[in-house]
């Protein structure tokens, strides 16, 4: 095994060599001559920010809702919700003003249409958050409102 032990060294110095000279003249003078595409260096993102805050529109009010699954136990089932939306930009808030019975009718028809087993677990409160979200969004679309509902908030929600 000793007598080959130079011949193994050559083998893998020669190889090294070559290796650094594969990289240094071919690789690297190709990476030179043809750059990386513009569109590959420099992307462009438009990011818009608000300058307003969130604003919170904290007039919806308290509901009073017989869940959907109660009318066989004549109504002896409750729920109180108090909620609060979060709303950007404040526009939209003058905007949730002028539709304040449009808005109640629409949280009153998605709590209504909820049993109570679809109610009673925090993953489906936040659910009914997303819901409400979004058929409020589609209010501000509807009406070619630019805004968005950032956040619903249930101040009290109680089921009895």
């Amino acid at each position: 095994m000793n007598r080959y032990m130079p011949l193994v060294i050559l083998v893998v110095f020669g190889q090294a060599v070559l290796a650094y000279l594969l990289v240094d003249q071919i690789v690297i003078k190709r990476l030179m001559i043809n750059p990386l595409p513009e569109e590959v260096k420099t992307v462009k993102a438009d990011i818009v920010i608000g300058d307003e805050p969130e604003r919170i529109y904290r007039d919806l009010g308290e509901f009073m809702i017989n869940p959907a699954d109660t009318s066989d136990l004549d109504g002896l089932r409750f729920l109180r919700a108090n909620i609060t939306l979060g709303v950007s930009p404040a526009s939209v808030h003058g905007e949730f003003e002028k539709r304040h019975p449009m808005l109640r009718d629409i949280v009153i028809s998605i709590l209504s249409a909820k049993t109570v087993a679809e109610m009673d677990d925090p993953e489906d409160r936040e659910f009914i958050k997303d819901e409400v979200k979004f058929a409020l969004e589609e209010v501000l679309k509807k009406n070619e409102i630019r805004g968005e509902v950032l956040r619903v908030y249930f101040i009290d929600f109680i089921i009895q």
